[in-house]
């Protein structure tokens, strides 16, 4: 009797996935540009694709990169997010949704970036007649027999909100439906939650969508079913994880049985891909070569105390009021943990680290009511402290207006952070200039041939001077 029930049983678990397919969805997000790196880079996510190549058919997988790609890194920087993008197609990317930080070298780049992934890139809100050739709002593929209709949003800049996928999601749905797909996937650079909207909203008001993944917000989100029954899932950021989600699908019954996830880690332990390391290595070492080039070495004095973003906003002030003659330049210092102190090399890697941005010194004429309710709207947020350099601390009293430099983030408003400096930037009798000179680049031509010795004085002073003859 104990063993008919149990060959009853197993026929009806049997039965029960007689005709289940899976389908391996594979997932990063938020990789800027990390080729490789101490343990976490695309050379090691690449092991892990590989592995997983090896445990299931290549015709149930699906390999997505959730954006904020070719960004973020010397490297990234050295090659416009070529390398990346060259390790994207060995490694046969399907989908790339490119981010905000994505569109940081400019539309031109970007575009040639695009032109040269193999895969299919997916952004309905970039679906506009300059990206057009090369971006689609979404895409059918066939995995293991089951049709899955990918959707790609994104953030062009990091003010925009996710309130603005509400209008293409509105004009792809009916054209999606009538495609009929079997399951539905929504791949976006966004997170969670977003100004006027959430992945809750955009789950309940499309039912129909199956699986949501997420990037933009760095958060690692190992798997999350919504009131809906759609999975969120969300692979973190840096490389530091594979995203792994399977899904069970009956293709009798033309419907999904369950969504597992898990987040497969990128340790100490996990190699780089033999075969991609190779292929990238010249490009590495040429990296390095560059990198460890010398702009100058500057004589840092009692700065051990302070931490290096405070000394080195001082330095990029000082390279702002040298290039523009403006009377203030204004800075904020991000936290960075590091130090400088005493005789330290200025290679253009560290000058990257400095500015990893490609703003540029932008200036402002404003009188002082004005200048006043811009360092106060900069100082409500405590996460930076503002750096203000000044060419002469009596300029007020010596005129009615002054120069200020500041970089175009900021004058953009910094991501929504300083709305009040951006109005101020919009209006013609502030006369906005835009240099274009990139503050790195400014920073490697004010450095370079020269000595200097930077001095912190009692009371958070930093003294800039520069000295007579050439660098060590």
């Amino acid at each position: 009797m104990l063993k008919k029930l149990c060959l009853f049983l197993l026929l009806c678990v049997t039965g029960f996935y007689l005709y289940a397919a899976q389908l391996v969805v594979l997932n990063t997000a938020d990789l800027h540009g990390r080729v490789d790196g101490p343990y976490c880079g695309l050379l090691q996510i690449a092991s892990l694709i590989e592995k997983q190549r090896r445990l299931y058919p290549a015709d149930s997988i699906l390999l997505i990169d959730c954006g904020d790609t070719i960004q973020g890194t010397f490297s990234s920087m050295v090659f416009k997010g070529a390398l990346m993008v060259k390790c994207l197609n060995y490694l046969k990317y399907d989908v790339w949704i490119p981010g905000n930080h994505d569109f940081d070298y400019g539309p031109e780049v970007l575009k040639k970036r695009l032109q040269e992934f193999t895969g299919s890139v997916l952004a309905a809100n970039l679906e506009n007649e300059y990206f057009a050739p090369t971006c689609r709002a979404w895409k059918m593929f066939t995995r293991n027999g089951v049709k899955i209709a990918v959707i790609g949003l994104t953030v062009p800049d990091a003010k925009t909100s996710a309130g603005t996928f509400e209008k293409p999601l509105k004009r792809m749905m009916p054209e999606i439906r009538r495609a009929a797909p079997d399951i539905i996937i929504l791949a976006q650079h966004y997170g969670m939650y977003g100004k006027g909207s959430s992945v809750y909203k955009t789950a309940a008001e499309y039912p129909e969508i199956d699986l949501i993944l997420g990037a933009h917000s760095h958060q690692k989100k190992p798997g999350e079913k919504l009131a809906s029954g759609a999975w969120y899932f969300q692979a973190g950021k840096y490389a530091c994880g594979l995203g792994k989600i399977f899904i069970d699908y009956d293709e009798k019954a033309k419907k999904i049985l369950r969504i597992r996830s898990e987040l497969i880690p990128v340790n100490r332990d996990t190699p780089p891909d033999k075969k991609l390391l190779s292929r990238c290595l010249p490009d590495l070492r040429y990296v390095k070569k560059l990198a460890e080039r010398k702009t100058t070495t500057i004589d840092f004095r009692n700065t051990a105390d302070l931490d290096s973003s405070f000394v080195e906003q001082r330095i990029i002030g000082a390279m702002m009021l040298k290039l523009t003659g403006a009377d203030v330049a204004i800075a904020s210092a991000y936290p960075s943990g590091y130090k400088l102190s005493g005789k330290t090399a200025i290679t253009l890697k560290r000058l990257y680290y400095w500015s990893r941005f490609e703003d540029t010194v932008c200036t402002l004429a404003m009188d002082k009511a004005v200048f006043e309710k811009i360092i106060a709207e900069q100082k409500d947020f405590s996460k930076y402290r503002t750096i203000v350099s000044c060419a002469d601390k009596n300029a007020f009293a010596k005129k009615k207006r002054i120069s200020a430099a500041f970089s175009s983030y900021a004058v953009s408003g910094a991501g929504g952070k300083f709305p009040f400096l951006r109005s101020i930037a919009g209006k013609r009798e502030h006369m906005l200039k835009d240099t274009g000179v990139i503050i790195r680049d400014g920073l490697e031509k004010y450095l370079k041939g020269k000595q200097f010795t930077v001095t912190a004085k009692a009371g958070g002073e930093i003294i800039i001077e520069q000295s007579a003859g050439k660098p060590e």
